[in-house]
């Protein structure tokens, strides 16, 4: 399965392999939130979700967003 952060219908990062690395990409770019019952959250509009594709490989870790 493969995962990337969206927001609305816009894909802003690269494929990832798991939903874990889809975390660590939006912690990398200050994009998780604890919430008020200590929970990680994503800022407002942004979600994980499953996507069709293979995982797309990055030599930089900080090359996981695409920007169009």
């Amino acid at each position: 399965m493969a995962y990337a952060i969206f927001e609305e219908e816009e894909r802003l990062t690269r494929i990832l392999a798991t939903e874990q690395e889809a975390w660590e990409a939006a912690e990398r770019a200050g994009l998780v939130e604890i919430d008020r019952n200590g929970h990680k959250v994503l800022n407002d509009h942004l979600e994980i979700r499953f996507c069709n594709g293979e995982p797309e490989e990055s030599v930089d870790a900080d090359a996981d967003f695409t920007f169009s």
